[in-house]
């Protein structure tokens, strides 16, 4: 028999195991998550800043006045001969429009709902603009006239779509509210265009920078001409003018707007 004699170590004993470890996964669910992160910003874009300025009307007469003035005048001639028209068929009055001066005197539901539409375009090319903002004129601010609803009733003071806004009174329209930031969209110029909405008959009224008897075709015209007026805005003061042409308008006059009739 053969004798062994085995002696306690004193270091600790290990065996060596050939056990294959890849580290391929290591970090994947980080990955994972700078992935989300990656697909949310491509989805919903970065962050932008839509905070909007308010722009008030620059002053004018030495810094003394800020009111803006537009008037709005409707067709009361014949609609089938519009070729034989005069200016004066157009009227500043919500009553060749439609409304009884009764329902402009009480201001019943149809007339309340009928509003003053102004769009503000990039350009006036109607095939290519893109409508970024726009602004309401109620029925309920505006001058008024004295006129008799019966022969037996002393007269009364009724609504005219002739406007004058400004910070008190009126203020409804006056300002125009625009992006702060120009880094997203930076456009200072627009082209402004006039609608009425008729509460009573649910339509849209365009409205021209011109009556059409004043035209030589009264149905065929440049459209980018009589449409639209254009509007600035100043960022460094925060004020807007409004133009025709190199000539500041809607001071010392009113901006007429003329009811287009369509053929």
């Amino acid at each position: 028999m053969n004798k062994f004699k085995f002696t306690i170590p004193t270091n600790d004993q290990y065996i060596n195991l050939p056990i294959e470890i890849k580290w391929d996964f290591n970090g994947k669910e980080d990955s994972i998550e700078l992935y989300e992160e990656d697909v949310v910003k491509e989805i919903i874009g970065l962050p932008e800043d839509f905070e909007v300025l308010r722009f008030d009307h620059s002053p004018y007469d030495n810094n003394t006045k800020t009111d803006i003035k537009y008037d709005f005048h409707f067709y009361s001639g014949d609609t089938t001969n519009v070729t034989a028209s005069t200016q004066n068929n157009w009227v500043c009055s919500y009553i060749p429009e439609g409304f009884l001066k009764s329902e402009v005197y009480y201001y019943s539901k149809p007339f309340t709902k009928s509003f003053f539409k102004l769009d503000f375009y990039d350009t006036n090319n109607p095939k290519s603009q893109t409508n970024y903002f726009t602004v309401i004129i109620p029925v309920q601010q505006g001058a008024t006239e004295s006129v008799s609803l019966t022969p037996y009733t002393p007269n009364v003071n009724i609504r005219i779509p002739s406007y004058k806004l400004d910070f008190v009174g009126d203020k409804e329209g006056f300002f125009l509210y625009w992006l702060r930031n120009r880094r997203f969209i930076d456009l200072t110029t627009f082209y402004m265009s006039a609608k009425f909405f008729d509460g009573k008959l649910g339509v849209y009224v365009k409205m021209m920078t011109k009556p059409q008897s004043e035209l030589p075709l009264k149905f065929t015209f440049e459209g980018s001409k009589y449409f639209y007026r254009k509007v600035v805005l100043d960022y460094d003061t925060k004020q807007y003018v409004i133009m025709d042409g190199d000539v500041r308008i809607g001071i010392t006059s009113p901006i007429k707007w003329y009811e287009y009739v369509n053929p």
